[in-house]
Parts: C-alpha cells; structure tokens; sequence
C-alpha cells in the first residue's frame, strides 16, 4: 500500500491542500473560456479537490490516478453528491492510454514530480487533447528536495520544475501558447514554496 493510499481518507482534512486547490481552479478559471471546455480529465486526481470544482451540469469530468485509494474517496465522493457525470479510475501512465481527441482540458495538480518519464506524460497528453484543447500543470517551482524530505522523497522523481523546461518539453511534442505564473505559496517552517499554473494548449 502506498503512502497516499493510507492518506486517502484524510486527505481533505488538509487546510493548506484545500487552499491550493482553490488557487489552483481560481487562475484556471480566470485564464481559460470554460465555454467550450466540456470533456475534462484530472490526471493525478487524488481525491477530487480539483475535479469537483470543475463539474457542472454539462460537462464530463474523468479522474485517473495510479492510488486506488484516492480513486476509491473520489468515488465515493461522486455517488455521496449524486453526481452522475463524474468518476475516477486508477491509471498508470507508462502502460495505459489516454485515447485521442477526446479531452478539451486536462488538468495535473501536484503530480507531476511524481511521473519519472515526463516525455510520456505530455506526449499522451497532446494526443488526448482535441484541438483547441489545454494542458494544466499546476505543481511547485525548482527546490531542492526539501518540500518531501520527510517522505525522503518517495516516489518523486523532479524536485519542482522551472518555466523553460516545461515550455521545452511542451514544444517538442507539439503544444504552443504558454503561460506560466505563481498562483500560491506553501509557508512551512523549512521554508516558503511556490506554486505555478502552466498553460499550454494544442492549436
């Protein structure tokens, strides 16, 4: 069992998640034409602290996570609210496919680092997007390793990314139009780290 497999079921009761989260939705909101947004998926979903927030009577929401235990909260979650047009499946993203041409937002919050090959990710992402579509990432800034040093980093892969490297990445597999910006900072006592939103979107 994984660590956010344990964590499943509190996972809501974190003040600061739910804080971030809210920052997270508030920017995506105010930098993207919800108007044709109707097909959306959450990669990385955990429980659903953003998914939920992008439900509404005519869209679809898909949350895929690689922790059936998150999957299993947001599930639950979905059926407590009698929400019929959102559900979460568990994913792994080196063996499963995200399909093609079938997404106008795919949203990732904080799941990033924990995806080693990068390339795949964004890869199956563009395919996934219709055009017009975009990409979401929303996960910490460069540091040090500090922000999961008492998990001693398990499972994280990329210590925080920089602008350039995700607008390299991003270009290579075809995305243009990006927009990277702070939008929250974590205060611990080791430290404040930042939060960014990345936009990229598939013409």
């Amino acid at each position: 069992m994984s660590r956010f497999d344990e964590r499943a079921k509190d996972w809501d009761k974190k003040n600061v998640s739910l804080e971030k989260s809210e920052a997270c939705i508030n920017h995506l909101k105010n930098n993207i034409d919800f108007k044709n947004i109707k097909d959306i998926l959450d990669y990385g979903c955990g429980t659903g602290l953003i998914a939920f927030d992008l439900v509404e009577k005519n869209n679809q929401v898909l949350g895929l996570d690689s922790s059936i235990g998150m999957v299993e909260e947001f599930n639950k979650k979905a059926k407590n609210r009698n929400l019929t047009n959102i559900k979460a499946k568990k994913h792994d993203i080196l063996n499963d496919n995200l399909g093609e041409n079938c997404f106008d937002l795919i949203v990732i919050s904080m799941s990033l680092h924990h995806i080693e090959n990068l390339e795949i990710f964004f890869e199956k992402s563009f395919k996934a997007l219709r055009n017009g579509g975009f990409l979401c990432i929303n996960d910490l800034e460069k540091e040090d390793g500090t922000f999961h040093k008492k998990y001693n980093n398990e499972g994280v892969f990329h210590f925080g990314f920089t602008q350039k490297e995700l607008e390299k990445i991003s270009q290579k597999v075809g995305f243009s139009n990006f927009i990277f910006e702070r939008v929250f900072v974590y205060k611990r006592d080791n430290g404040d780290f930042p939060i960014f939103n990345f936009y990229a979107k598939k013409l």
